[in-house]
């Protein structure tokens, strides 16, 4: 079975590691075959990875994505080539997924801790539905929802059930993953059509989540940074 990790943030947007640092760190530490860099409405980091992974002599491949904010809360775009507005509505935003090939996901749906689509929206999305579901994420977004999403998705949607970390630093990379039969982005994608992929994983270490607490706090009141960190 292939692994991959398909949410992961740069510093293109609030995440705090660079395009460079993510792939040597994937490609080095890591026996993930395929990544998507999914920064929050923003695709040029995801680009820069894609280029890098083709041009460099990297193992691990890298598919084009980007965290899409929409009204009803925040989608997975995977594949696409170019970047979709926010504020559109999860049903249009999954449809202008699909015209450019790509293909949707519903990013950490049922959380309590961001914008994350309702069971309502949910259910409002059979004239258009996604590809796939997060059922795990290993960051906050993922805590008490989880294992709810899996239950929701199992009974009622039969959706893809994908896995990713949600990392904001190296470290949490791979916490949360999608398994799936084969170990490149073809085999990805049609293990995501044929709904033969495996969400697995656990969350961020107790020093990854104080270490994103600490940061968002000290953004939000201008603390100083302290001499020790590195």
């Amino acid at each position: 079975m292939g692994k991959a990790d398909l949410h992961m943030h740069s510093t293109f947007s609030d995440g705090y590691a660079s395009i460079e640092d993510i792939l040597q760190y994937v490609e080095h530490q890591t026996d993930l075959d395929v990544v998507a860099i999914t920064d929050h409405d923003c695709i040029e980091g995801s680009l820069r990875a894609w280029n890098l992974a083709l041009s460099g002599s990297f193992r691990v491949q890298v598919i084009v994505g980007a965290e899409i904010s929409t009204r009803d809360g925040h989608l997975l775009a995977l594949g696409i080539e170019r970047l979709i507005p926010a504020g559109l509505s999860m049903s249009d935003t999954i449809h202008a997924v699909h015209a450019q090939g790509g293909f949707a996901v519903v990013a950490h749906p049922l959380s309590m801790w961001c914008p994350s689509a309702t069971r309502a929206t949910l259910d409002s999305l059979a004239s258009e539905p996604p590809d796939g579901v997060e059922e795990r994420n290993g960051s906050f977004a993922g805590i008490g929802s989880n294992g709810r999403v899996h239950v929701v998705n199992s009974l009622y949607f039969g959706w893809a059930a994908l896995g990713g970390s949600d990392a904001h630093n190296v470290r949490s990379i791979g916490s949360s993953q999608t398994l799936f039969p084969g170990s490149t982005v073809g085999d990805l994608l049609h293990a995501i059509r044929n709904k033969t992929t495996l969400a697995t994983g656990g969350f961020w270490s107790v020093s990854d989540f104080a270490d994103h607490v600490y940061r968002v706090f000290r953004e939000n009141v201008h603390l100083p940074r302290p001499a020790f960190e590195s």
